[in-house]
């Protein structure tokens, strides 16, 4: 065909270029989308390298034949370093405290001077929390601030981290300590199956509405320009030049639309880097793709909307203009819901298999990703069979007028109709998904109070060997809204059970039924837990008249407060400064909230991370699929009303036929997702359940459902304007 004819097929006019720019506008939007998430997948392992040195990575010490612990000489060559486990105001956040000599050869991490015993550095967001509060609050738990930590050491801007300097002989006596010769570059989570199922999981889910997206935008092209085609093959064209040139608009509109994502990406960089990943916000450039990779988007999108237009041109084989415009599309079989089976027991399988066979997740972790892949896509490959056998239902038990054309319409074109919500299907799938597992993660840091129950502003200190418990009680006494401190003390020889404690200091602690002796037994697991967790009705309490004080040996401190932030943190600051424990001082709340902060939590961020994209790219595909339907039935809805079907009905048929197969498949995709989430975390974590999920994902299925509604409220005014009686004569 003649470059000018084409030109004149294609571009005969203004709705021509209109519609056109819908398509631009579409690819646009979906190809900035994917280029953001694919720069912020492809730089989480990089950004986990960055704080490899957090994670200390040598020998622990040894112990002699009565059980005690070997002391390490200091040397040179090699550092002790040992994880510090720290929270303010409900927050954790990253610490190292690390003890080196003074003529140390071991190399630090972005060239810094080491930090003497008494010093640190801290990133830029933990030196601004620090300077905001009292330094009796937080700065004065590890000395001098010597200055920030560089960048390339933090996640990014809000990363809360510490590097604190100790004496060698005091970290010396943590059992945690580690001697190492020099620090990780690689950090753990970045070879972490966990960590890199999560993450496929996260970017597949993402990528199942941008294809969507995609494949509606090539089909409004289709649905326009299907009459004109059809005007050329009845002047001899053949079905492959029709298929050449739908490609090819296709291929022009789809990397013009590529082209502009590429600025639409860079200009939402720094809102998208604002995001929190794993505990801080993003960089740019942690958000940036490479030359390389966005060249690839770029003609992947033009190519995959160009093979789609020419398939589907080919595939269609648009006839000549006829009495008959509408053509029933091929019979769907049961064989659709193949790709949907496969996925459901290639995952089940590999999820079995981690679950039940030791240290195999990262053998496993392949085929789990490859049957999530699966079932994200079998859910939209199965959809159209549901819908037809939907239709068959509302066939035999409809009798309104819009009832029986819905139902003719989805019998005859259930890919066509199901493509409209395909996109809501999708996304109710990826939010179940992750906000199930989300709702393991709230669950998990759920606190409970009942009684018998250690209080929740009550904070608990793990007393190391050389700790001073009368001395760590002095400390804090005086201090405002500190209510009082009890010492509990353990049987080295264990001829009791339990912590010791005075009967008068467990009543002040909140344990129950205490007996009138001097000393008491109690089980401080039980009432910090729960019964819940330790499998007992309520704590147990038990006499402990026949212990030897003598024998004793302290091993907690328990500080009363009133509750405040202020009372809490200056307890916790003022025992961190003299214990000599790697464990800050803790409430319940405290250690609720550290048990969830691993890499399970990345389930919570991506939940409404992939909710809010999958609802927004949802939204633009139904309004699109929603107008390609329309403009695909302008002759037979302009009939239907020639022949004296209100409007009104003709937007109830339009209404029916989104509302049937959403209604159907919402039910199965979000049972499906919760059924997924609940898989991944048994075979994942040991501690993690799933949970009735949080008010959060009970609005994203209101909003999805308000999406719904909107886009096909949107098509209304186009049913009375394409159906108008100089439209109908024209047709």
């Amino acid at each position: 065909m003649r470059p000018a004819a084409a030109r004149l097929l294609l571009l005969n006019g203004a709705p021509a270029y209109g519609r056109l720019a819908g398509i631009v506008a579409g690819v646009a939007a979906g190809t900035a989308m994917m280029l953001v998430l694919l720069g912020a997948f492809l730089h989480l392992p990089e950004r986990e390298d960055r704080v490899a040195w957090l994670t200390p990575d040598g020998d622990y010490a040894q112990f002699d034949a009565s059980d005690q612990m070997i002391p390490r000489e200091p040397q040179s060559d090699a550092l002790l370093s040992a994880t510090l486990v720290d929270v303010f105001d409900g927050r954790t956040f990253d610490g190292l405290a690390l003890a080196v000599t003074p003529d140390t050869t071991v190399t630090m991490p972005a060239d810094i001077a080491p930090p003497a015993a008494g010093e640190y550095y801290a990133s830029p967001a933990m030196i601004e929390l620090i300077d905001s509060v009292p330094a009796s609050q937080l700065g004065d738990r590890w000395g001098t601030l010597l200055g920030p930590l560089p960048d390339e050491m933090l996640r990014g801007p809000s990363h809360r981290a510490v590097l604190a300097g100790v004496d060698w002989e005091e970290l010396d006596t943590w059992s945690s300590a580690v001697v190492q010769e020099e620090f990780r570059t690689t950090g753990p989570n970045s070879a972490s199956a966990t960590f890199r199922i999560v993450v496929a999981m996260g970017a597949i889910a993402l990528l199942v509405p941008m294809v969507l997206l995609i494949s509606i935008v090539s089909a409004l092209g289709a649905a326009e320009r299907r009459e004109r085609l059809a005007t050329v093959r009845l002047i001899g064209a053949g079905r492959r030049a029709m298929a050449i040139l739908s490609g090819l608009e296709m291929a022009v509109a789809s990397l013009a639309g590529a082209l502009v994502g590429v600025g639409i990406a860079a200009a939402v960089r720094p809102l998208a880097a604002q995001l929190s990943i794993n505990g801080s916000t993003m960089t740019v450039a942690d958000v940036t793709t490479s030359p390389a990779w966005t060249a690839v988007v770029v003609l992947g999108i033009a190519a995959l909307g160009a093979g789609t237009a020419a398939w589907r041109a080919y595939r269609d084989d648009v006839g000549a203009l006829g009495a008959t415009r509408e053509r029933a599309e091929k019979p769907v079989t049961a064989w659709r819901t193949s790709t949907l089976v496969a996925g459901i027991v290639i995952f089940a399988g590999s999820t079995a298999a981690i679950r039940w066979i030791p240290n195999s997740a990262t053998t496993w972790q392949y085929p789990l990703i490859l049957g999530f892949a699966l079932i994200a896509f079998g859910i939209v490959a199965a959809g159209p069979w549901i819908t037809r056998r939907t239709s068959l239902a509302l066939g035999a038990r409809t009798s309104s007028a819009a009832g029986v054309v819905a139902a003719g319409r989805l019998g005859r074109h259930p890919r066509a109709t199901f493509r409209a919500v395909a996109g809501l299907v999708a996304a109710v799938f990826i939010v179940s998904v992750f906000a199930g597992g989300s709702s393991a993660i709230a669950g998990e840091s759920r606190v409970v109070d009942a009684e018998g129950m250690l209080a929740t502003d009550t904070l608990v200190t793990y007393l190391g060997d050389d700790d001073d418990a009368q001395a760590l009680a002095e400390a804090v006494d005086g201090i405002e809204g500190v209510e009082g401190a009890a010492v509990g003390w353990f049987s080295p020889d264990a001829t009791v059970s339990g912590v010791v404690f005075a009967a008068d200091d467990a009543r002040a602690i909140g344990a129950i039924d205490v007996p009138p002796s001097g000393l008491v037994a109690v089980d401080l697991f039980d009432m910090m837990v729960g019964p819940e967790l330790s499998g007992t009705d309520r704590p147990g309490v038990a006499e402990a008249s026949d212990a030897d004080p003598t024998a004793l040996e302290p091993s907690h401190l328990l500080v009363l407060t009133d509750g405040s932030r202020e009372a809490i943190e200056t307890a916790r600051t003022a025992i961190v400064a003299e214990a000599s424990s790697s464990l800050a001082p803790s409430t319940r709340v405290d250690m609720e909230v550290r048990g969830a902060a691993d890499v399970n939590n990345e389930l919570s961020v991506m939940a409404y991370l992939g909710m809010g994209i999958a609802i927004a790219i949802s939204a633009l595909a139904l309004s699109v699929a929603s107008v390609a339907a329309m403009l695909e039935r302008r002759r037979t809805f302009g009939l239907l009303r020639l022949g004296g079907m209100p409007v009104r009905q003709l937007r109830q048929t339009i209404a029916t036929e989104a509302a049937v197969p959403l209604a159907v498949t919402l039910l199965l995709s979000a049972v499906l997702g919760f059924a997924v989430a609940g898989a991944v975390l048994e075979s994942l974590s040991d501690d993690l359940s799933l949970q009735w999920p949080d008010p959060r994902y009970w609005l994203a299925l209101a909003t999805s459902l308000a999406v719904a509604a909107l886009g096909i409220v949107g098509t209304f005014s186009a049913v009375r304007r394409s159906t108008e009686l100089e439209s109908t004569r024209f047709e």
